[in-house]
């Protein structure tokens, strides 16, 4: 059928240009009518009389409507039409009768005749027009059904040989197919045999045939579990009930690739893997297709693989492999028994000289020598393995007090005896080192570590001996004690600082506050962040004195600057778990704001979410008292712990801080973005204050300023600084610059697309329109230009890299649902666009190239509807704030 829609029923759309024949006795009504229809964009033809009617509707082209007036002499309408419909040439042009006459008789004998419609006189132009418009539409429609009607006859009938064609075809490769079928089955190498539904062998292949050594002809008929192996005496089959392929058959259930043993004609074994598949016949189990493979000589080499996985060639014993998966058992049972376990590692000393002297012939030798010396005499030992080289290793449930006696000196008496290479006599020694589970270490890698650690010092002692492992403090160990003593003189040597990162008002752009941050200016480290030496401060007791410190240095601090004249701000200061659960809180702020004499108002406490949910009840006391004291709290890195609503209203706290992880994306993830309004409208439902820390770039400032939230810090307007720096901030009275108001002026049009040159055709093809116009070059580039202001359409391209249109458009509807979405590309899947137009995703979908007046008339359509959506909702938020 022709994919060709419907045409539209807009009469505008189907009018203009159509022929229209005019007959009137009357020139004056011919004048009128003519003059009427023709301002309406129709091709006129008037006709005096019936006669000359008739010859005009011959002519070509065949008028597409006639307007006829009823009472003319000579020939009057209702001559005309039946002349007119007795011709195959203009039996179908609708006519319109023209008259006075206002019998109902009279209408109704004409509509009989076949006239479309009547129009009285005297005519009324719109009604004229109106009619004129319907008349022809309905032509219009019924033609483009008769036409559509031909094509279904003629594609019914074409489908219908086809269907014929392709039976016969279809039966034709049938026949192929089964020829080739029965091929395949014959020559398969795969054994293959049918089985009915009461378990007899109804087909074979040959290859079946031959694995199990049977004659084809002699399968056939036997019971499949016939062929199935059963170790006993007798060698006889197994039940019925154990035969899988026999419950296969029974409850019509594939099994794929299981190995199993079959009997072979003679009665021997053999391994074999099989599979079945359920034969369905018109809904009905028939029965199931066995294939076999034979899987002897994989086993074989599945047998070789595991053992060089496992073992070592050269010597037989277990390698590095099987000794990790016996030390992980040993280790596990010993710890469950609570017993000690001795794992040595033995090095030849010297060996390298028989290699180089000998040659690696007689390397391998003494290796493989070594190996069966150890394991002849060594029979209280769990695992003796070889890593690589000369390199062994020997595991032992054992103590301590016994391994030197019983494990350690046997060994080096092994290799003190003599070994010959022909003729030749040498001598050898060995270096062993010990580490014991559990004092050296609670798995593998770590005892094997430091017995290999043991056995260097052994032979840096000269070889020949053995040697236990001592715990020593690694690097890292080293590294963090250095780090502990360092930070406890630190605060005694002043290496401590604090810095100040700016807190600004989203309204004013003015420095409000500051939060202070310590570093640690370490003398050969440098400046040391406070993520590398806060946890270890807390682990060590040293969170304390270092808190405590920083607040007394800030709250001074601020005291400093305000003596100095400078404009008032609060100071936020960090309190750890630690420090809130271990000293009253409220009694050493007070302290400090006392010593200081900073008043209570210019001083800010942050607390994380963990430390504020881990005793809530004592959290909601203790902020009762600070607030007691006008001391501002805030609740630090919102969002990213597990805040109970039902505790948050109950908390004496004035502001949350959106944690940095959200503000980072929230220009282009949904979710991000989802939580900071989230937040935003929460501390606003609550009375608090919303600041987002970790504010990096202008979309994002712009994206939090829209949203309405309050405050911000971050790297956009400065990094944390020194004391004196801050302070050059508060003396120039620097603040926050907005370069981008969150309303762009007039209507905003964004085009991402990652073609330079369509976006430059794009631009001058809007430049007249009077839109403020952006660009952008990839999705991520729109979404911060969304951030940015509003905006009220976006027409994007499908594809472009690392963000298509659809993923961008996506985002946009999540994150901007008022801005209207269009897409424009040369590249379509009809079907997703048109869903995802359905569903509201996108307001429409143009292709490239594209028609300038279609794509400037869809896009004022696109801003009148944004307007729209906008006014609403804007007109919904006053009904709102008026029942407020």
């Amino acid at each position: 059928m022709s994919n060709e829609a419907l045409p539209p029923t807009h009469a505008s759309d189907a009018t203009p240009g159509a022929t229209l024949l005019i007959a009137d006795d009357m020139p004056e009504n011919l004048l009128v009518l003519g003059e009427l229809l023709a301002a309406g964009g129709y091709a006129v033809r008037a006709a005096n009389s019936g006669a000359a009617a008739l010859r005009y509707a011959l002519q070509e082209p065949h008028p597409d409507l006639i307007l006829l007036d009823v009472m003319m002499p000579a020939m009057d309408g209702y001559e005309v039409l039946h002349r007119l419909r007795e011709n195959a040439v203009t039996r179908d042009i609708p006519v319109i009768f023209l008259t006075a006459l206002g019998d109902a008789g009279d209408v109704a004998h004409g509509l009989r005749m076949g006239a479309a419609d009547y129009i009285a006189k005297p005519i009324q132009p719109e009604v004229v027009l109106a009619r004129v418009r319907t008349q022809l539409e309905a032509r219009r429609v019924r033609d483009w059904l008769k036409d559509q009607n031909a094509f279904l006859e003629a594609e019914v009938a074409r489908r219908l040989a086809d269907n014929r064609r392709l039976q016969n075809e279809a039966e034709r490769v049938q026949a192929v197919l089964n020829h080739q079928r029965e091929l395949i089955l014959t020559s398969a190498a795969e054994g293959i045999f049918g089985v009915d539904m009461h378990g007899v062998i109804n087909f074979a292949n040959p290859a079946a045939a031959s694995m199990l050594g049977y004659q084809r002809e002699e399968l056939l008929g036997r019971e499949t579990c016939e062929i199935f192996y059963r170790p006993a005496a007798d060698q006889i089959s197994r039940p019925d009930e154990d035969c899988p392929i026999l419950a296969s058959c029974t409850a019509g259930v594939a099994i794929h690739a299981q190995e199993a043993m079959f009997r072979r004609k003679d009665g021997t074994a053999v391994p074999l893997e099989f599979s079945c598949t359920p034969i369905v016949e018109n809904s009905q189990l028939a029965g199931v297709v066995v294939t076999l493979q034979d899987v002897s000589e994989r086993r074989r080499y599945l047998e070789q693989l595991e053992r060089k996985s496992n073992f070592d060639d050269l010597t037989g014993l277990p390698n590095r492999n099987l000794l990790n998966d016996r030390l992980a058992h040993l280790i596990d049972r010993c710890s469950k028994a609570g017993t000690e376990l001795a794992v040595l590692t033995i090095n030849l000393d010297r060996f390298k000289s028989i290699n180089d002297s000998l040659g690696h012939g007689a390397g391998d030798q003494v290796l493989r020598e070594v190996a069966a010396r150890f394991g002849e005499s060594m029979h209280n030992v769990d695992t003796l393995a070889r890593l690589e080289g000369d390199d062994f290793v020997l595991v032992a449930e054992t103590s301590e007090t016994d391994v030197a006696t019983q494990l350690a000196q046997p060994l080096l008496a092994m290799l003190a005896q003599p070994f010959r290479n022909g003729e030749r006599e040498f001598f050898l020694t060995g270096s062993i080192g010990i580490a014991l589970f559990p004092k050296d270490g609670e798995n593998g890698d770590a005892l094997l570590r430091n017995a290999a650690a043991a056995m260097f010092r052994a032979k840096a002692g000269g070889g020949a001996r053995f040697h236990f492992y001592t715990a020593a403090m690694n690097a890292r160990s080293l590294e963090r004690l250095d780090m502990e003593n360092g930070l406890r003189r630190a605060l005694d040597r002043g290496e401590l600082l604090v810095h100040y990162q700016p807190q600004l008002s989203l309204r004013t752009g003015e420095i409000i506050g500051a939060e202070a941050l310590v570093r640690w200016q370490h003398p050969e480290r440098g400046l040391v962040m406070p993520g590398d030496f806060i946890g270890l401060a807390e682990e060590c007791g040293l969170i304390l004195p270092l808190g405590e410190w920083v607040l007394r240095t800030a709250c001074a601090q601020n005291k400093a600057w305000q003596d100095a004249g400078l404009p008032p701000i609060t100071v936020a200061v960090n309190m750890s778990a630690r420090q809130f659960a271990a000293q009253d809180v409220v009694k050493l702020a007070a302290a400090i704001l006392a010593e200081t004499g900073l008043g209570a108002n210019y001083l800010e406490l942050e607390l994380t979410e963990s430390v504020v949910m881990a005793d809530a009840e004592a959290f909601i006391h203790a902020t009762e008292q600070l607030k007691g004291l006008a001391i501002t709290l805030s609740i630090d890195d919102f969002g990213t712990g597990f805040s109970s609503l039902n505790y948050l209203k109950r908390f004496a706290i004035d502001r949350l801080k959106i944690d940095q992880s959200f503000v980072r994306d929230v220009t282009h993830d949904a979710n991000s973005a989802a939580i900071a309004l989230a937040i935003i409208s929460l501390a606003h439902s609550l009375k608090l204050a919303a600041i987002a820390e970790g504010v990096e770039t202008e979309a994002q400032l712009s994206f939090l300023r829209r949203r309405d939230c309050d405050e911000m810090q971050g790297y956009y307007f400065s990094k944390p600084v020194p004391a004196a720096e801050f302070e050059q901030f508060l003396h120039a009275r620097r603040k926050l610059e907005f370069s981008l108001d969150a309303q762009l002026p007039g209507r905003s049009l964004l085009l991402v697309d990652d073609e330079p040159p369509i976006l430059a055709s794009l631009k001058r093809l809007f430049r007249r329109e009077g839109y403020t116009i952006l660009t952008a070059g990839s999705g991520m580039e729109g979404l911060q230009l969304l951030a940015s202001g509003e905006i009220g359409v976006v027409i994007s391209d499908a594809r472009m890299p690392e963000m298509s249109g659809g993923e961008f458009l996506g985002k946009v509807r999540e994150m901007y649902p008022d801005t209207v979405r269009m897409m424009l590309s040369g590249y379509t899947d009809l079907k997703a666009v048109t869903s995802a137009v359905n569903r509201g995703e996108l307001f429409c979908f143009l292709t490239k190239p594209w028609d300038d007046a279609e794509l400037l008339e869809t896009v004022r359509d696109a801003f009148r509807h944004f307007e729209l959506r906008r006014q609403g909702r804007q007109g919904g938020t006053q009904a709102e704030l008026a029942r407020q």
